[in-house]
């Protein structure tokens, strides 16, 4: 058993993560409320996203999981994060920072199916110590120090009976000191604006790179939008200063994106994707690139407005991958829903 997470005593069914909203590949994924948005979160160390929030609430209240997990408050807080070994089966609680942190370094979780007695595929003992060697020895465990806080690193290392040497310590400590802390750029308050509807979908992806963007979309401003021909507002505010930004808004009706750019943020370029003419405003100076069938005879991509794979649609939407692919970047963060006003980047 690690210091960093607790196994429960249930395992998980075979389509939990599915039922969840989850619909990655990952060997391991967690899941954690997030009382700011009031919405479920999953993540697999690459992406986060949005999960099934009534799914969520069915899972915590069955007979046989409530007494597992009552202690936790997972329905309420984000202090604990819920996670999965999708090989095993078996079901893991822990603090979110540290369940974040071993996400990041698929090797952390590989030495702790290594010493979790209940997993199928822990080694036999007479070669224990040799696998245990084998993964230690490996790049990749030696740079759990970039991602891995002191406290944690210090409670793996001791974990596993692995000598601390002295080069642990200042390269842990300097990595911690020069880390920027990753902010959501989902604020509290976000959701579709008064007259929006209430289908509010978000996802939150890495940072990582030397710029972010970030994606709203939806389908129209109002319900009174002409048949294509009148544009009405919707309000952007824009207030995040980690790095420069590349903003992408999307709708299919017309829409006049009304922009608000706070002091300090540094805003690249925009990008506006449309089936009807999309126009922007309240800025001046910041290349604007408009892909709207009506006005310029090609889009990007669809236009989506709420984000999370489907039946339907079971890759990641051709919008989302264009972007990429046009900024040599991952995107940073979506928000949107079917009509919304108003939404802002924290």
């Amino acid at each position: 058993m690690s210091n960093l997470v607790q196994r429960l005593e249930i395992t998980a069914h075979p389509q939990l993560e599915k039922s969840l909203g989850y619909r990655g590949d990952s060997r391991w994924v967690a899941w954690r409320w997030e009382p700011d948005i009031e919405q479920l979160i999953s993540s697999d160390g690459k992406t986060a996203g949005t999960g099934n929030n009534m799914a969520w609430l069915v899972f915590l209240q069955h007979d046989l999981v409530q007494p597992a997990v009552q202690d936790y408050n997972f329905a309420e807080t984000d202090r604990y994060w819920l996670l999965l070994d999708t090989e095993t089966r078996n079901l893991y609680v822990g603090e979110g920072k540290a369940v974040e942190s071993l996400l990041e370094q698929p090797e952390s979780l590989a030495l702790l199916a290594c010493l979790d007695g209940g997993n199928a595929d822990r080694p036999n003992p007479e070669n224990w110590q040799q696998t245990l060697s084998e993964l230690t020895a490996t790049t990749a465990f030696r740079h759990l120090t970039n991602a891995i806080p002191f406290g944690i690193a210090a409670a793996l290392i001791g974990a596993l009976g692995v000598g601390t040497g002295l080069w642990v310590v200042p390269a842990v400590q300097q990595k911690l000191a020069e880390k920027t802390t990753f902010i959501s750029p989902i604020s509290s308050a976000s959701n579709c604006g008064i007259g929006g509807s209430d289908d509010f979908s978000a996802y939150v992806g890495s940072s990582s790179g030397d710029k972010e963007v970030h994606l709203i979309g939806v389908y129209e401003a109002t319900a009174e939008h002409g048949n294509g021909n009148v544009s009405k507002s919707i309000e952007i505010k824009v207030e995040r200063r980690n790095k420069p930004i590349i903003l992408a808004l999307s709708a299919y009706e017309p829409i006049n994106w009304n922009i608000t750019v706070a002091p300090g943020t540094a805003i690249e370029k925009i990008i506006v994707n449309g089936y009807h003419n999309q126009t922007v405003s309240g800025v001046s100076g910041i290349p604007i690139e408009e892909h709207s069938y009506e006005k310029t005879g090609n889009y990007i991509g669809d236009f989506i407005y709420k984000w999370g794979a489907t039946a339907e649609s079971p890759n990641t939407p051709s919008l989302v991958t264009k972007l990429e692919q046009i900024n040599s970047t991952s995107l940073t963060s979506f928000q949107g829903c079917y009509r919304g006003t108003n939404f802002s980047i924290k």
